[in-house]
């Protein structure tokens, strides 16, 4: 075997730390022809020139990285990264920790193969992570809580997911779909009669809990402002398209990722339900759209009819990761609004997309101007703040909601890199979710009220047909209570293509895109 004993050991050490799978049978069958004898240095050769990419493309296949069809299609927005980013991006793949751990074995390497013969280790340890259960090193089961699939009972049965079969899983997986199936809400047509308002909904690219906790702003002051906040609100994406579609559908349950690309219903739409509820459209971003096909996400499987309006004439505030302009929130929203207050509508409904926190933003200002996260997230902050200023100035009655598309992987971990959101984590997933009543009338008592439970889409949607139905305009001395007791809870499940994340009680399990489920550090995201 040779030197292959050399990359045996560093794989093996990575698996045990946790920063790579380690595919057992595969790396067995690829041992076992770097342990054949060649014959003669021709031989030699030709076995190299096979095993050396074989060897690249396993340990590709073992660690976390993207699948290599869906890294493919990604080539065409990594030749659109600036320089400077794509720099940034390569700095994130080395880690310090590992690299001196490497040499450290290396070193000891070079030693023991003096006296020892390695490639033996390599295989006994090979066998060890095929016989243990769950791979190596052996952890403490997890028991959780997990409803009986007996849907004539609803009490709890305790299981440990670490310990159940990958068909166990995806039936649990495929129950969860099957009951999401069932749920939907349906906007009344608001009175004719009654004080009127408008709805702005503000998507926010790159903002998770996880997020504020890393940059020390959990408790900004902005989300004091909100009436509502749902604190444990699952985005169920870690990519902005898919997390559009989702909202903009969020009539209906939670689907599959893939089903996000199939024609909605109509009744699953939530901008053509607020039309039809008496509210005019509109759909406004802070940039033009075009990364991702985020525009056709937007437009064709969001179904948002209008076309978004002209945002040209706002202040830049950033440069992209690819070089084109993001215009300030403030400045794009307060354009907006003026043209809103000459609108004679007496209902408007906005849509509203902004990537101003997104990985690789460079502000633009005079030199050295402060890009970082901790930087632009005070900026979008104060901008939403003075936003919300103007709107109660202008004595309008408006129903802000605040939701987050999916977080920004600030920290990282083990599987993936800091800015990395192929697997879609609660640490990016758990995002935060606000709503403010702009000049409702509240009582001396009113305080904030936090929805703790799981939720999603669904409940945001739920919380505004309730207040369609029952105008919280026309309430001498609001209660929220009454709008929030009750709202549809929704279990953690994210996706992305071919990745899925599920909680089962206080514990993450991962499916890759081959079918396997694996363990994930349990994490609240919160």
């Amino acid at each position: 075997m040779g030197l292959w004993s050399a990359y045996f050991i560093a794989k093996l050490m990575l698996y045990a730390e946790g920063y790579i799978d380690f595919s057992p049978w595969l790396n067995l069958a690829f041992a076992v022809f770097t342990a054949l004898p060649p014959k003669n240095a021709r031989q030699r050769f030709a076995k190299n020139l096979l095993a050396v990419p074989l060897g690249i493309v396993l340990l590709y296949y073992d660690s976390f990285l993207p699948p290599i069809t869906r890294a493919f299609s990604q080539a065409q927005n990594l030749r659109s990264f600036t320089l400077p980013f794509l720099w940034e991006l390569l700095g994130r793949f080395i880690s310090w920790k590992v690299v001196a751990g490497l040499a450290a074995m290396l070193i000891v390497y070079g030693l023991a193969r003096r006296k020892l013969r390695l490639s033996t280790f390599v295989f006994m340890a090979i066998v060890v992570v095929m016989v243990v259960p769950h791979g190596w090193p052996l952890q403490p089961a997890n028991v959780v809580q997990v409803a009986a699939a007996d849907a004539a009972t609803s009490a709890p049965r305790q299981v440990d997911a670490r310990n159940m079969r990958p068909e166990a899983l995806d039936a649990l997986l495929a129950q969860f779909y099957a009951k999401e199936q069932m749920r939907q809400v349906r906007f009344a047509r608001a009175a004719q009669n009654e004080i009127p308002y408008d709805i702005l909904v503000l998507h926010v690219c790159s903002l998770s809990w996880d997020d504020l906790r890393a940059v020390k702003r959990e408790h900004d002051p902005l989300f004091s402002r909100f009436d509502i906040v749902l604190s444990d609100f699952g985005s169920a994406a870690s990519y902005s398209g898919p997390a559009a579609i989702r909202l903009l559908r969020g009539n209906c349950g939670q689907t599959a990722h893939r089903q996000l690309y199939d024609t909605a219903g109509r009744e699953c739409l939530m901008i053509d339900g607020l039309q039809n509820a008496g509210f005019e459209p509109h759909w406004l971003m802070n940039h033009d759209g075009h990364f991702g096909n985020f525009l056709s996400d937007v437009r064709d499987r969001g179904a948002v009819a209008v076309a978004p309006e002209d945002n040209r004439g706002a202040q830049v505030a950033q440069q992209s990761y690819d070089g084109t302009p993001i215009y300030s929130d403030y400045s794009t929203l307060s354009r907006w609004w003026a043209k809103r207050e000459m609108n004679p509508a007496a209902r408007v409904a906005l849509y509203y997309n902004t990537i101003s926190l997104h990985d690789g933003n460079r502000v633009v200002a005079a030199a050295r101007a402060d890009s970082s996260y901790d930087a632009r997230i005070a900026q979008f902050s104060t901008d939403i703040g003075r936003f919300l200023d103007d709107l109660q100035r202008s004595g309008r009655r408006v129903i802000v909601v605040l939701i987050a598309e999916h977080g920004a992987a600030l920290r990282g971990d083990r599987r993936q890199i800091p800015g990395l959101r192929e697997i879609p984590t609660p640490a990016i997933a758990h995002v935060p979710v606000g709503i403010v009543l702009v000049n409702a009338t509240r009582s001396a008592q009113s305080t904030q009220e936090r929805i703790e439970v799981p939720t999603s889409y669904i409940a945001v949607n739920e919380l505004l047909s309730r207040f369609i139905a029952d105008n919280p305009f026309t309430k001498p001395s609001l209660s929220l209570a009454t709008y929030t007791q009750g709202l549809p809870p929704t279990d953690f499940v994210a996706e992305n293509d071919g990745t899925t994340v599920v909680q089962f009680g206080r514990q993450y399990m991962m499916r890759s895109p081959d079918g396997a489920w694996a363990s994930l550090e349990a994490s609240s995201g919160q």
